[in-house]
């Protein structure tokens, strides 16, 4: 795409603007009040990824989503291990692989904060409604999709 024209140029500019701005709103401080923890953004997410993955998430699966060594997940865990938010447990298949399970207290408490979480970080997409959120999810699916 090396011929785009300075309209598309001065578009795409104006997107990633607004994107960051809409970002940085969301999650001003980079950091997530989780019960008596403050979490960062990729221990955050790392929660979500396991919640979503019915609370059993590999090493390998986490770091390909987080696009990161397996070396930096397993720093990321072992400090969500010493707040006993996860635990690690051995794969039965594969003994070798190790999958990360939220705690029993974790998943309750995850679950409270999930719901917190999305209002709040929804009040940047009050003005869309469910057809145009629908929309924007499937664009970025798409943006995605290209950038991988």
């Amino acid at each position: 795409m090396n011929n785009m024209n300075d309209n598309r140029q001065l578009l795409i500019q104006d997107l990633i603007e607004q994107f960051t701005q809409v970002a940085r709103s969301m999650h001003g401080n980079h950091n997530f009040p989780f019960g008596k923890y403050m979490l960062g953004r990729q221990q955050l997410m790392i929660l979500f990824f396991v919640f979503e993955k019915k609370g059993s998430a590999s090493v390998k699966e986490l770091a390909q989503f987080l696009r990161v060594t397996p070396g930096a997940i397993t720093q990321f865990i072992d400090a969500l291990v010493e707040k006993k938010l996860v635990r690690r447990e051995e794969n039965a298949v594969d003994r070798r692989s190790i999958n990360i399970k939220l705690t029993t207290s974790s998943e309750k408490q995850f679950n409270d904060f999930r719901k917190k979480y999305l209002i709040n970080a929804g009040r940047a997409f009050e003005n869309l409604s469910d057809k145009e959120l629908a929309q924007f999810t499937k664009l970025l699916s798409k943006i995605k999709k290209n950038s991988d």
